[in-house]
């Protein structure tokens, strides 16, 4: 039964990541890393990041050129085309886990926790759908902190036992060779792939983990061997061989400013006292919450006794401590969205999976109590799922009723399985997630995006723009803040660079201005651009950008009264 289970959730994998990927019009954070990755093609530099033509300094290209491949891969810079690298990375991440699960967990428990990456309410009906780095940075990561245990903790000459059938749980041997060189070599080197994709947090996550493990195994004189040393100059010689190439086009203090201001402006300096304490307080109850519904586990590590039924496996355990060490990083930032902890949760769960079995087979009344959860959770939902079509927004959706009711069919038929036996209760409510997912895809995605307003106005006025503007020259007026996803859209118009023009304004061409900005400047306006987040700040002002001709040019630059905001460029053009 459970080999069948993986096999159904495989099948239906590709239609609870894919279905409806593109459908939705880019969110800012998507629309930049698309936008930098289409002018890396379009200009043919691929050291040197921009956007609208003048230098990108926020993050570093790797993931950019995840996109450009991606883009050239499918011949256009779409929305599906930029968010399948997640959904790929994803699958990734998944495979990493039950890899390294399966060395210290039995195939079940190990499958099964491949399953919570994906499966966690954050990333399946959220992350997995968006173009953002996030997803891949935390495979990077993940990977790095499994690496650095698997070999330092010398698992590699053990073997594992398949667990008895009514445990789940399953020893492990304890013939401990540790490899240290390929520990930290191997590390090291993601180390600086996480930098590529993120900057600094990469190092982060590395030194913090570092400590963990030369502490777990009790070798601290690791830390000034040469497989450690060499190990951390190999990274930074990797990273000095890109930033010798990049300071050809920019200061690299420049960049190094920016990276330490992006990695500086989350946590409790760049915010006051009181937003800080009420973020440390929240912190647990709103994680928690995103990372539904395996979070629900948590019940398990917070009774009596947990540690010590965690240190029967050490993998199970130093998955804990591992999370623990690497958590104050975000705990204690305010400002913090929850993707950014995509590569921690995992941990957490192989821990919490491991107590689950534990407590299983004692029949806890713990175990009951979430049982009877997860059924009555499912229950609910398969009684609902039949009945969508009668929601008014799913009138857009084709063939409601043929795919509500074979969802709803399938659906029922996981909650009838579940509660005949406990065995296989968490798989099924893995596989049950997963239908979730394709309902969500039916039956949300098509009404959100066709009722998505101002992401439509956003492309529309972009499209329209441009169109009607095809043999002028267009430029964005200089510090004009231009929202990444109408930036995104303008460029797709144009097919080519809008640039910020900063000197040598004319009558000729055709300038998009920010009447907020800049006030004095008359234009003879043909075209209008609408911006998303804008309005919603302004809803009682017209907040539309025009697009047309100066009646007056400026002789001089005229300052904006403010520089380009994060996201939105630096000023500093890229020739």
């Amino acid at each position: 039964m459970r080999r069948k289970l993986f096999l159904l959730s495989l099948v239906l994998l590709p239609a609870a990541l894919l279905i409806h990927l593109g459908i939705m019009v880019f969110i800012d954070d998507e629309a930049i890393r698309s936008l930098v990755a289409q002018e890396m093609l379009w200009s043919g530099n691929y050291v040197a990041p921009t956007m609208h033509g003048d230098a990108y300094l926020n993050k570093p290209p790797l993931w950019n050129w995840v996109l450009a491949l991606s883009f050239t891969l499918h011949g256009e810079a779409s929305e599906w085309a930029a968010r399948l690298p997640t959904v790929i990375s994803l699958l990734g991440f998944a495979g990493t886990t039950y890899f390294f699960s399966r060395k210290y967990f039995p195939r079940y428990l190990a499958g099964l926790h491949a399953l919570t990456v994906i499966t966690c309410g954050r990333m399946l009906f959220w992350d997995s759908m968006l173009a953002l780095i996030d997803v891949t940075f935390s495979w990077v990561v993940y990977a790095q902190i499994m690496v650095l245990y698997h070999y330092a903790s010398g698992r590699t000459a053990t073997r594992r036992s398949e667990a008895p059938v009514t445990g789940d749980i399953g020893p492990v041997s304890s013939a401990a060779i540790p490899n240290w060189w390929l520990a930290f070599g191997i590390s090291y080197a993601l180390t600086a792939v996480g930098f590529m994709l993120k900057g600094l947090p990469a190092i982060v996550f590395q030194g913090l983990t570092v400590f963990a493990i030369v502490g777990w195994t009790r070798s601290w004189k690791q830390l000034f061997r040469p497989a450690h040393l060499l190990s951390g100059l190999a990274c930074v010689g990797l990273l000095a061989i890109y930033y010798w190439q990049y300071s050809q086009y920019v200061d690299v203090g420049q960049v190094a400013q920016r990276l330490f201001v992006e990695s500086g402006k989350r946590t409790a300096v760049a915010h006051g006292l009181l937003e800080s304490v009420r973020h440390i307080a929240a912190f647990p109850f709103e994680m928690s919450y995103h990372f539904l519904p395996w979070t629900f586990l948590l019940v398990y590590l917070l009774q009596r006794g947990s540690w010590q039924r965690l240190r029967k496996n050490d993998f199970a355990a130093f998955c804990l401590v591992a999370f623990l060490v690497n958590i104050p990083v975000y705990w204690f930032s305010p400002n913090v969205y929850p993707r950014y902890l995509l590569m921690l949760f995992p941990l957490l769960f192989g821990s919490l999976l491991f107590l689950h079995g534990e407590h299983k087979v004692a029949k806890t009344r713990s175990y009951r109590g979430l049982r009877f959860l997860f059924l009555g959770l499912m229950t609910l939902c398969a009684a609902v799922i039949p009945f969508a079509p009668l929601f008014p927004e799913t009138e857009v959706v084709s063939y409601a009723w043929l795919k509500s009711l074979t969802l709803g069919g399938a659906a029922g038929a996981v909650v009838w399985l579940a509660w005949r036996s406990d065995r296989n209760l968490l798989l099924l409510f893995a596989v049950f997630l997963l239908l979730l997912r394709i309902g969500f895809n039916f039956f949300v995605l098509p009404p959100r995006a066709a009722g998505d307003e101002r992401g439509i106005a956003v492309k529309e006025t972009a499209y329209t723009a441009m169109e009607n503007h095809t043999q002028d020259s267009v430029a964005i007026f200089g510090y004009t803040l231009i929202e990444p996803a109408t930036g995104y859209y303008l460029t797709q118009a144009r097919g080519h660079v809008v640039p910020r023009k900063w000197k040598d304004f004319d009558r000729e061409t055709f300038y998009i201005v920010s009447p907020l900005q800049y006030p004095d400047i008359k234009m003879e306006a043909t075209d209008s651009l609408f911006l998303r987040h804008l309005s919603r700040r302004y809803p009682d002002m017209d907040t539309r950008y025009p697009v047309g001709t100066l009646v007056n040019p400026p002789k001089a630059w005229i300052n904006g009264g403010e520089e380009l905001r994060d996201g939105m460029g630096t000023g500093v053009p890229i020739e």
